[in-house]
């Protein structure tokens, strides 16, 4: 099975049967087996921005209906580009628990400037740095480091 996994400091599971039931429903069209792994993930990230809050308790890890067992599994993809989510699609039939690792909290890479060294953070760690540029003077800009600050969670 494939399950994708949202990480929001809480973490929330759409099993492939929700997956599965979402496309028929949308689409009318039963071969969600055909669908990208990107697909997947935006499908699953469609259910849970509509999720109502009793959906979400639902969604949620250690609640009545999901387990840790449900976030385990082998990583098959993941999408980081969204600031205030990380989103990861896993195959539950392999055994790999390292998804239960961490949970994603905020990623940003510091950028500084080549002339004045004015500091500052982005949340975009893809960002073409060449088309940014120093808020305080105007100049060109280059990499910091990129800090990806994390709570690590015991493995289940």
């Amino acid at each position: 099975m494939k399950n994708v996994i949202i990480h929001k400091i809480q973490k929330y599971v759409i099993t492939e049967d929700q997956l599965r039931g979402e496309w028929k429903k949308s689409t009318k069209r039963s071969d969600i087996d055909d669908l990208e792994d990107e697909q997947l993930m935006l499908l699953a990230k469609k259910i849970f921005l509509s999720a109502s809050h009793s959906e979400l308790e639902e969604l949620s890890i250690d609640s009545t209906w999901r387990t840790a067992l449900d976030a385990s599994g082998e990583l098959i993809a993941e999408d980081d580009s969204d600031p205030v989510m990380h989103i990861e699609l896993i195959d539950t039939s392999k055994n790999d628990s390292s998804s239960l690792s961490e949970v994603f909290i905020d990623r940003m890479q510091r950028v500084h400037c080549k002339k004045c060294g004015f500091s500052f953070y982005i949340d975009d760690l893809k960002a073409d740095l060449d088309k940014l540029s120093c808020p305080n003077d105007g100049g060109p800009v280059e990499s910091g480091e990129i800090t990806i600050k994390s709570v690590n969670q015991d493995k289940k």
